[in-house]
């Protein structure tokens, strides 16, 4: 079962971003169809919190939008 999905932009780049309950966590889907997990522990819904998150997850060099 997912969260609603939400979109965030980062690095010029959009990712859609949703909570699985299922997985306890945060997955981000970049726009090539990469999916990661941001959020192993919880669910992160604060936007400076979820672009930085991004960010390290998918090795940008900047969390700025």
């Amino acid at each position: 079962m997912t969260g609603k999905i939400t979109m965030h932009q980062v690095a010029g780049k959009t990712f859609k971003v949703w909570a699985d309950f299922n997985k306890r966590g945060c997955f981000a889907e970049d726009e090539n169809g990469t999916i990661k997990q941001i959020s192993g522990s919880g669910y992160i819904t604060n936007d400076i919190t979820v672009r930085k998150a991004i960010a390290n997850k998918f090795g940008l060099s900047t969390f700025r939008k």
